[in-house]
């Protein structure tokens, strides 16, 4: 029996891809491995959204051949670089065994056993769907991809072009999924596609976001659902109702704005009524937790530009902001635009964002000092007689807004949810006892 492991690269979608491939191969008689010193076949499932991305898949790929050198490990590569690079992807890696785009990951297998078909397969789409999935972390915590694609054309962004218009799975599927999912053991789930809240609008005409969550909601296992990657303008009063309505919907959502500024708005043809969006969610729901997503350095940004994003957060309607530096691509739109930008300037805006952001953050953790929350646990190791406890309360996302933080006498389990008292910040991290 042949042993496989997959190297997962870049958002969460990928690793719901990686987990139906582990599937998959499973089902077809692979041995699963994590240790690419013992596996036959290696996979590096790519991202490349942005240069920085591109930049880690192709070390990535380089890491492993270099491992390929001394055990004859066979090497694939899989997802949005092959995706991006088409048959360039033999000149820059000669070594590699084989590789597929984003939209024929499901016949890997056979690529790997040379069935009916040659190397270069670069259809776009993704692995949106699939009877098996083998999950690759032992926290209770799941990713459900809701959808593939995306019908926005966003002047910085090529997912369109990785991943095709969007596309979206059926209710009856997404729920028949959540609940393996839950009778597994998974009690927290997040919803994520590159666009969530445009969910159904393909398939049903209308936006379906707020009927998929209310059936998802009935699955009494499901401690936590959470919500990633809504478009603004796509946010309806209905969905809204249902976070009001529905107690195991975590009051929180990651809704990425990227900027504030309606001339930089219009350059990367975003929405430009934000503001209204975010002022009629925090209006309806106070105590709601938002996130969002914004770029500095976008092409024609000025200092005007950036203080009057300054201002739009001193308002406090984020507790999360994750901020990134403009990656020009020649494959995007903007790239074209004039007034680029310099990489140091747009560093600097970056900083100066965080900075300010910060303070927000703190601020609010500071006025909840004292409150009692639910934390899920999800690491607790021993230490010089104490147990170091690590986990998330409803308003931390996976790996993006950082811990609860613990240090105890005695050992807590991972995967369950216990009571926590909030006592302040260290970095991002809330301590609580």
């Amino acid at each position: 029996m042949q042993k496989v492991a997959i190297v997962a690269l870049g958002c969460p979608k990928n690793i719901v891809e990686a987990e139906y491939l582990l599937g998959i191969f499973k089902n077809k008689g692979f041995e699963i491995s994590d240790n690419l010193d013992e596996a036959d076949i290696a996979v590096v499932h790519t991202c490349s959204f942005i240069k920085t991305a591109k930049k880690e898949s192709e070390k990535s790929i380089r890491d492993v051949l270099d491992i390929k050198k001394k055990t004859g490990l066979r090497v694939y590569v899989s997802g949005c670089l092959p995706q991006l690079l088409k048959e360039k992807m033999s000149t820059f890696f000669p070594n590699i065994d084989g590789f597929v785009g984003t939209g024929t990951l499901k016949n890997l297998p056979e690529l790997i056993f040379n069935k009916s078909f040659g190397k270069f397969l670069f259809q776009p789409g993704g692995l949106n769907n699939s009877s098996h999935r083998l999950l690759s972390s032992s926290i209770p915590s799941a990713y459900l991809k809701i959808a593939e694609g995306c019908n926005h054309r966003c002047s910085f962004c090529i997912v369109p072009v990785l991943r095709g218009d969007y596309k979206s799975r059926k209710i009856d599927s997404l729920v028949s999924e959540a609940r393996a999912l839950a009778d597994s053991g998974i009690r927290e789930l997040i919803l994520v596609a590159q666009d969530t809240t445009s969910y159904g609008k393909d398939i049903y005409n209308a936006f379906a976001l707020d009927k998929l969550l209310i059936k998802l909601s009935r699955i009494k296992e499901l401690r936590w659902i959470r919500l990633l990657y809504a478009y603004p303008s796509s946010i309806t009063d209905n969905l809204i109702a249902v976070f009001e309505a529905h107690k195991n919907i975590c009051k929180y959502i990651d809704i990425p704005i990227q900027h504030i500024s309606k001339s930089i708005l219009s350059a990367m043809r975003r929405p430009l009524n934000t503001v209204a969006v975010i002022e009629k969610i925090k209006n309806k729901l106070p105590d709601i937790v938002l996130r969002t997503s914004i770029i500095t350095g976008f092409p024609g940004e000025t200092e005007k530009d950036i203080n009057e994003l300054i201002a739009f957060l001193n308002q406090g309607y984020f507790q999360y902001v994750g901020v990134f530096e403009y990656s020009n691509q020649k494959e995007a739109d903007s790239s074209r635009l004039k007034k680029h930008v310099k990489n140091s300037v747009a560093k600097e805006r970056r900083t100066l964002i965080e900075k300010t952001q910060y303070g927000i953050f703190k601020s609010k953790i500071d006025r909840m000092c004292g409150d009692t929350i639910d934390v899920l646990i999800e690491s607790c190791l021993k230490k010089n007689n104490k147990y170091h406890i690590e986990g998330r309360s409803y308003f931390q996302s996976p790996e993006i807004d950082g811990n609860m933080m613990l240090t105890g006498d005695r050992p807590l389990v991972v995967g369950k949810f216990y009571k926590a008292t909030i006592k302040g910040v260290s970095g991002y991290n809330v301590i609580v006892d």
